[in-house]
């Protein structure tokens, strides 16, 4: 085994990964089952955990429900497709988590689920996290990776990546970073199997990298399950990162189809109220992905059978004492068994004596421990008697080890404790081993030691003076950069620890807290990235940076700041970090501190670095304004474009792609305020100069052009998700060079192809809404094609929420669901948030459609949530709307009314006018509503519901309605399908109140709009209300044609509550012109009762009521006749 993991380190090969479709790759090739083959019985007992004597006591619940579980995914069947599960939909966890206070028995419980795992087959494996190791990014995940592939083989790896790369060769061009190159980004002895590891690839946007990661993690972990399950184990996931959290959502949520389970432990006594954490279990719980199991106190007598070999005083002192922890328990009675043991042997020779002299002694019954320690005293005793038993050597060197954190390399510490030989720190160390303080692992070169409890790490690191552990740090930083000399970069988060609490040269803090954030960049882990950015900001600024200040230039002009553009191009990585979170009001707040530090140097050597100057200003301005847009501020992003494009004037930039950048964003905004005109020839100037910019730049690099020539067709292929292709960037890198980096401004000067799919897709967004639906769907294939091309996956993911939604308006139901569901599942995978909000949002609008409205309110509210968390003004009030409309739908009038409230007022603030027009007309609708109850017009059951003769109200609130109508429907911007819709409710108002000219001339207009722009659904309902209107009038005979012509419309589209509303319509006219008996009034009773079913499943409760009602009306008079 050792000359494999040797090999592992010396051999080559290279694999081009097989273009990869959103989902888990369900690979089936020999050489895959061959690993998973090999590595099954080298992950053996030496991965489950400690090792322990004690009887399991009292926790025979928790132990059947973790079986339960665990026994559920042996069987695992394999799907042959993988659909998105909407909300509500069952699936069956694959995550365990214990959750409970230090000491409880987590860990003890998860080695004991780890041995009856092995004893069934399963590969297992462990990892821990330690708090030292909080803020390294993927740290669990990479030592997992690591014990997984350790006893691999280099051939069966390299035949492997081969068969890859042998499927993929037909159709790549360029070449593709391979499975094992995806995965050297966390574990780097993975490139030296290449013989071709220098060779550099095109850089991908982070959240591709990110995504590109975490599907080679989940692939291997894939493959690895299909000969045996397996078990992953990670302990105490309190400590865990947010990146690490974050890939433990992405394969908790793509597990389905796989014997995998995941079992964790935290404390979760310990986790703040707004914890990482906290927020992912409830995620899961919502989505049924994961079983949460609660490890109580032990009983009294529990604790009494634990211990039961003691004294019987001693038990008893222990029970009060341990307080239902068996942990607690275990040491006291540990400690007690030592002490009767000294005193009957008290000539017993040890090695040493304890260096610490502390205050805990055995008076009667009960242990005491100085005051200071940050434990509880009787453990804190316990600890330190348990530590006494060793020489003061051995507790010197493990304080030493304790500065490592909770687990340390032996080369480490032999840097350590350099004034010791290495054969008596391996005899301190087999010391320590034998007291049960340590457990080791590994085996060659690389032997790994950790702490038998994180309780000890704490507790020997608390011992250490201030002085000495700062020593101690800076000894750790030095050992880890000889360790790891020639790649710093990927220790960097572990070396800037050390020497932060080594309190070692700012300088040297900075530089390597810089190195930790362009890793964790590059690893997409945006919150770790962020805070190593704001450190070494902080230490090369010693603190003077305002990041929180209004007056930026005032109190910058103070602090006289050293090297300002280095700081300022660190703060741009800083908002990349904080905007991929939603965080806009923060990113807008350091791009102005940017421009301030930037416009602190303004002598240029030449005119063109001026030019340079003033378009990277330029675009800072830009991304001020896209922030204010983001939060519904239309007028301040205006003028931030505004300014963007002076400070270009000045340095004589009137073209490039910087100005085409900013020039497209003024587009964007005049769309969103309904301006379609001026916004289209914005963007279409835009598009030209990009486009030429891209030109310029691709015959300067050799590249192919960008995406498809205008007017290609695309086939669709809604059951085919979308394949990764490759990145033709200018700026290639080695992974290694973690020194330097582009930001997003200076990738934009450049001509990025991004901005030429944008300017497509904003063209194809106004035409959807001006009823331009064929032009629509060109342009956002267009862009389609450019996003897949340069693997653009957050563009991507909007892109194809804005296909969904036109296929929905056009009722092109089931392309619409697949273009949606694709989104969901890609912005999931990419945590991008103001993605999810939109496209949540679209699903809440489907299943309105179809119907299913407790579905629809669920999506809503979900997509609110998120949307209001991010503070995106446009979609919160939209959301609002199509809230409303669901809510009315199932009769909660006062909850729809106050959607519309919250929406008008948002989108006046915003002075949103096509937001203003859609939430009008919720309010026309609401009104009708009220207006039908109020007279109580259904209460005759009759298709004739005119108020010539209703009360005042009735027809007051019809009148309100009327006029909200027309003054939505004349609103600047409003959607094409808004206006048609605002039309039809207009022809019903005038149904009702009894005009019957007017509303079918409005309602024939109304259909012919609809046909024009096909809209399928507005016309459908069309004909429902001219065959009301034509039944009044006794024209029965074409009344039963649109009847049934809207009925079949429905039907085929799925539009169930719809369809169930024209059975009613339908159902009423027939019942009221045939007698009981006759052929027609059956069938008019056979619709209604259709439709109180449809109603019923739908949960459209005022329908239900309504039909209910006519029903009763006529059984009653068909039992007097």
């Amino acid at each position: 085994m050792e000359q494999s993991q040797n090999a592992l380190n010396q051999k080559a090969a290279q694999e081009r990964e097989a273009p990869s479709e959103f989902r888990i790759p369900q690979q089936s090739s020999g050489a895959e089952k061959t690993i998973a083959h090999v590595v099954a019985p080298f992950v053996g007992t030496s991965q489950l955990g400690r090792y322990n004597q004690s009887p399991l006591i009292g926790r025979e619940r928790e132990l059947q429900a973790m079986r339960r579980v665990m026994v559920s995914l042996e069987g695992e069947v394999i799907p042959s497709g993988n659909t998105p599960s909407m909300p509500g939909s069952m699936r069956n966890p694959h995550v365990l988590l214990l959750m409970g206070e230090a000491g409880i028995g987590k860990t003890r419980l998860a080695e004991e689920l780890s041995h009856e795992a092995n004893t069934r087959g399963w590969v297992v494996a462990w990892t821990r996290a330690y708090e030292q190791e909080g803020a390294v990014p993927y740290r669990p995940w990479i030592e997992l990776l690591r014990t997984l592939l350790q006893h691999v083989p280099t051939e069966l790896l390299i035949s492997t990546v081969n068969s890859h790369a042998n499927m993929e060769a037909a159709s790549t061009e360029h070449y593709a970073p391979t499975l094992l190159e995806r995965l050297s980004t966390l574990l780097p002895e993975l490139r030296y199997i290449s013989s071709q590891n220098e060779r550099t690839y095109p850089q991908l946007p982070p959240e591709q990298e990110r995504l590109h990661l975490w599907e080679a993690t989940a692939g291997l972990l894939s493959t690895l399950s299909k000969t045996n399950p397996l078990l992953l184990v990670l302990d105490d996931l309190h400590w865990t990162d947010g990146s690490s959290r974050e890939l433990l959502a992405y394969i908790t949520r793509h597990l389905q189809d796989e014997r995998i389970l995941l079992l964790g432990t935290c404390r979760d006594v310990e986790l703040s109220p707004g914890h990482g954490l906290r927020t992912l279990i409830a995620d899961l719980r919502r989505e049924q992905a994961i079983v949460t199991i609660a490890v109580d106190p032990l009983t009294q007598s529990q604790i009494g059978t634990l211990v039961a070999h003691l004294p019987q005083n001693i038990v008893h002192s222990i029970q009060t004492q341990a307080a239902g922890n068996p942990f607690f328990a275990e040491e006291l009675a540990r400690m007690s068994e030592a002490a009767q043991a000294a005193s009957v042997q008290p000539e017993v020779h040890r090695q040493g004596t304890p260096s610490h002299k502390i205050g805990s002694t055995v008076e009667g019954e009960h242990l005491r421990v100085s005051p200071g320690s940050s434990l509880p005293e009787g453990i804190a005793a316990v600890l330190e008697r348990r530590l006494g038993r060793l020489s003061s050597e051995c507790q010197t060197l493990l304080g030493k080890a304790a500065v490592l954190g909770g687990s340390f390399e032996f080369g480490q510490l032999l840097f350590m404790a350099n004034e010791h030989p290495e054969d008596m720190i391996l005899d301190l160390l087999e010391e320590a081993l034998r007291a049960g303080l340590l457990m080791e692992e590994g085996t060659g070169s690389r032997i790994i030691y950790h702490f038998w409890h994180p309780l000890i790490v704490s507790h020997l690191y608390e011992r250490l003076s201030a002085a000495r552990c700062a020593q101690l740090h800076r000894r750790a930083a030095s050992a880890l950069l000889r360790a790891h000399q020639g790649h710093e970069g990927e220790i960097a988060a572990a070396i800037t620890y050390h020497l932060s609490k080594g309190g070692a040269d700012p300088t040297e803090v900075a530089h390597y807290a810089e190195l930790a954030g362009n890793q964790a960049y590059s690893l997409s882990a945006f919150a770790e990235a962020e805070q190593y950015y704001i450190q070494a900001i902080q230490t090369i600024t010693h603190g003077k940076l305002p990041l929180k200040e209004g007056d930026f230039e005032a109190v910058l002009h103070k602090a006289d700041i050293t090297a300002p553009l280095h700081v300022a191009r660190l703060l741009e990585r800083v908002c990349e970090c904080i905007e991929v979170q939603g965080n806009y009001e923060g990113a807008r707040r350091t791009y102005e501190c940017i421009l301030v530090l930037r416009n602190q140097q303004r002598t240029f050597a030449s005119e063109d670095e001026w030019m340079r100057e003033a378009q990277i200003q330029a675009l800072i301005w830009r991304e001020i304004g896209r922030t204010w847009t983001a939060n519904g501020f239309f007028d301040q992003a205006y003028v931030c474009y505004q300014r963007g494009k002076q400070a270009m004037l000045e340095a004589g930039v009137t073209s490039g792609a910087a100005w085409a950048c900013v020039h497209l964003e003024l587009g964007s905004i005049r769309s969103l305020q309904g301006n379609y005109d001026e916004s289209t020839r914005i963007a279409l100037e835009a598009l030209e100069m990009l486009e030429q910019a891209m030109q310029e730049r691709n015959e300067e690099s050799g590249y192919p052009p960008v995406g498809h020539p205008v007017g290609h067709k695309r086939e669709e292929q809604p059951g085919k998700l979308y394949e990764l292709s490759k990145l033709n960037e200018r700026n290639v890198h080695n992974r290694d060079n973690y020194n330097s980096f582009q930001t997003r401004t200076e990738r934009a000067i450049l001509g990025a192809p991004l901005e030429v799919g944008r300017a497509h897709e904003l063209l194809g967004v106004i035409a959807a809404n001006i009823g331009q639906f064929a032009e629509a769907l060109q342009q956002l294939h267009e862009a389609l094609a450019i996003f897949e091309q340069h693997d653009l996956a957050t563009a991507l993911a909007q892109v194809y929420s804005n296909l969904g939604a036109v296929h929905a308006v056009k009722s092109e139901n089931s392309m619409a669901l697949t273009y949606m569901q694709r989104s969901l599942e890609l912005a999931e995978r990419l945590g991008n948030q103001p993605n999810i909000a939109i496209v949540t949002g679209n699903l809440g609008e489907m299943a309105t459609r179809s119907g299913k409205l407790r579905e629809a309110e669920e999506w809503f509210r979900r997509s609110l949530a998120m949307a209001e968390r991010i503070n995106e003004a446009d979609q919160i009030s939209w959301c609002n709307t199509a809230l409303a409309v669901t809510l009315q739908d199932q009769g909660d009038l006062m909850g729809a009314a106050e959607c519309i409230r919250r929406s008008l007022s948002i989108a006046r603030s915003m002075k949103s006018t096509r937001n203003i027009g859609g939430a009008l007309i919720a309010l026309a609708n609401l009104r009708i509503m009220q207006a039908i109850i109020a007279g109580k017009l259904h209460h005759e059951g009759t298709n004739a519901e005119n108020v010539s003769s209703s009360t005042v109200l009735c027809t007051r609130l019809l009148m309100r309605a009327m006029s909200t109508l027309q003054r939505a429907v004349v609103v600047e911007g409003l959607e094409t399908e808004l206006v048609v819709e605002g039309q039809l409710i207009l022809a019903s108002i005038y149904f009702l109140l009894g005009d019957m000219e007017r509303a079918k001339q409005e309602t024939v207009h109304t259909m012919e709009e609809a046909e024009r722009y096909e809209l399928t659904r507005m016309l459908a309902r069309s004909y429902r209300l001219l065959g009301r209107i034509l039944a009044v009038c006794g024209e029965y005979t074409q009344a039963n044609a649109y009847f049934d012509r809207a009925l079949q419309i429905f039907r085929e589209c799925e539009f169930r509550l719809d369809y169930a509303r024209a059975l009613h319509g339908y159902g009423v006219t027939l019942i009221e012109r045939r007698a009981p008996g006759d052929v027609q009034f059956g069938k008019g009773l056979a619709y209604l009762h259709q439709a109180r079913d449809i109603f019923a499943d739908c949960h459209a409760n005022i329908d239900l009521e309504w039909v209910e009602h006519v029903l009763a009306n006529y059984r009653s008079e068909t039992v007097r006749a």
